[in-house]
């Protein structure tokens, strides 16, 4: 799953909250090849969960 947030900081927020609620950091947050920031945490079921933002566009939708 993918998840997009409005700042850099808000992708070092949830990365934090993961981790403390038991999530295994696959890939630290940091910048993108392509531009953007992110980072990558397995939950404690097993799901992969990817963590994105870049700089907003025009109507460009945001899950927060």
């Amino acid at each position: 799953m993918t998840y997009v947030v409005r700042s850099e900081a808000r992708v070092e927020e949830i990365m934090a909250e993961a981790q403390k609620a038991g999530a295994t950091i696959l890939k630290p947050a940091g910048a993108l090849p392509w531009g953007g920031y992110g980072g990558t945490f397995a939950d404690p079921d097993g799901y992969v969960w990817s963590l994105g933002y870049s700089a907003p566009g025009t109507d460009q939708p945001y899950a927060e």
